[in-house]
């Protein structure tokens, strides 16, 4: 008789034994990658607010360390400049004639705007003058003779008339004699100074019409500043040329820090992504003490010494008196948070930040500068299920408080 072997399995109970212990398993795996998820998805998040906030207010240090270069002759500032630009629609647009220009979010929510103007002419350094009353609206332009030192064909110069509103900006297309220059529209002109041979380019930024006839003697003498040139590239218009004029405007626009430069006919440009606020304070060495610096015990005009801090609303509300030439330092904070949201830890509403970030910069009530005050995110509904960090400098304007005069 065949004996037969038993072939037996595991039992039930067997299994689900082991079944309980896999899940068991299984659940301390997925809160262990929970917790570790977590820990990674803030560390990245924060990392990266880090890098975008540095970086944006990197950029805009560097613009404002050259603001002003090229046209400090400061008791002159605060002109709009009529400009013209054939590549543009609608092709006129103005520059204001100071270092920065800071204009005020509609609300506490909304960002400031911060705009940076310097030249980039690493010739002339200081304004000349014009000799004489130009005939018409396109005659040469006469300056003194030694004052055209390094001028040359393709320079962008700023014509301003002091005690009147009229500013403007030339395109140099030729140089007359020895104490003239020609800004006429002719479709092309030669760049005589491209060592490669001669260069023709279009005249871009001088008008059909001409300018205004700028004149005027002595005080009143239009000064002519020589802000740059753009074909510094062989002869080739290059925006990121070592010559080309700056003027750059930063906004917070669909929470990216972007700029935009009015010497180009494109679009705003990201430079650094979830920026989500940013404030301004012009630092005023005008003799006036609003208790915002209070280190200072002496309040004197031009000093070299800021004397308060004020916001754009404030500056604003100058009107016709507005203290451009006194302009020394410009304080900014901008708020960078992390890209993705986090949920609260009990569920409910998000609770990753609890309370708003704060700088410490005010003038509101004639709070000391140094004192600490929010920044109102409320536009974001959600603004507390991200994590934020704030970057604020102060950076003293070399080029306007050294003075050209």
């Amino acid at each position: 008789m065949r004996n037969h072997i038993r072939q037996a399995g595991m039992s039930m109970v067997e299994l689900m034994v082991a079944m309980a212990i896999a899940l068991i398993g299984t659940i301390i795996i997925f809160q262990v990658f929970e917790v570790s998820e977590g820990i990674r998805r803030t560390t990245t998040s924060g990392g990266d607010a880090q890098q975008n906030g540095q970086i944006g207010l990197y950029v805009m240090e560097n613009d404002l360390r050259n603001a002003g270069m090229g046209f400090n002759d400061t008791p002159y500032a605060g002109c709009n400049v009529n400009a013209f630009d054939s590549t543009r629609a609608p092709t006129g647009f103005s520059l204001l004639m100071s270092p920065v220009s800071i204009v005020a979010g509609a609300a506490n929510t909304a960002a400031d705007s911060l705009s940076i103007f310097y030249g980039s002419q690493y010739v002339v350094a200081n304004s000349t003058t014009i000799q004489s009353t130009m005939g018409t609206p396109t005659a040469n332009v006469q300056i003194a003779s030694s004052g055209r030192y390094g001028f040359r064909e393709g320079d962008l110069l700023i014509l301003a008339q002091p005690g009147t509103a009229n500013c403007e900006l030339m395109e140099l297309t030729a140089l007359v004699d020895a104490d003239k220059f020609s800004h006429d529209n002719t479709p092309n002109y030669t760049l005589n100074w491209v060592a490669s041979g001669a260069v023709g380019v279009a005249s871009r930024f001088n008008p059909p019409g001409g300018s205004f006839q700028f004149g005027g003697v002595g005080a009143a003498a239009t000064r002519v500043y020589n802000i740059g040139n753009p074909y510094d590239d062989n002869g080739v218009f290059n925006l990121n040329g070592p010559t080309m004029p700056v003027y750059n405007t930063y906004t917070v626009t669909n929470n990216s820090l972007t700029v935009a430069s009015k010497f180009s006919s494109a679009a705003a440009v990201p430079i650094a992504d979830n920026i989500v606020h940013m404030r301004a304070l012009y630092g005023l060495d005008d003799g006036v003490n609003n208790n915002t610096v209070t280190l200072n015990p002496f309040y004197v005009a031009g000093d070299g010494i800021v004397d308060r801090f004020v916001d754009a609303a404030t500056f604003d509300a100058m009107g016709a008196a507005k203290p451009w030439q006194y302009i020394a330092m410009v304080r900014v904070v901008m708020v960078a948070r992390s890209a993705l949201a986090e949920k609260s830890s009990g569920g409910g509403a998000c609770d990753t930040t609890t309370a708003a970030p704060t700088w410490s910069g005010s003038n509101l009530g004639g709070a000391p500068f140094n004192m600490q005050v929010s920044l109102d995110l409320s536009a974001d509904p959600n603004w507390q299920c991200y994590r934020y960090k704030v970057f604020e400098t102060t950076v003293p304007l070399r080029n306007w408080i050294w003075k050209s005069t």
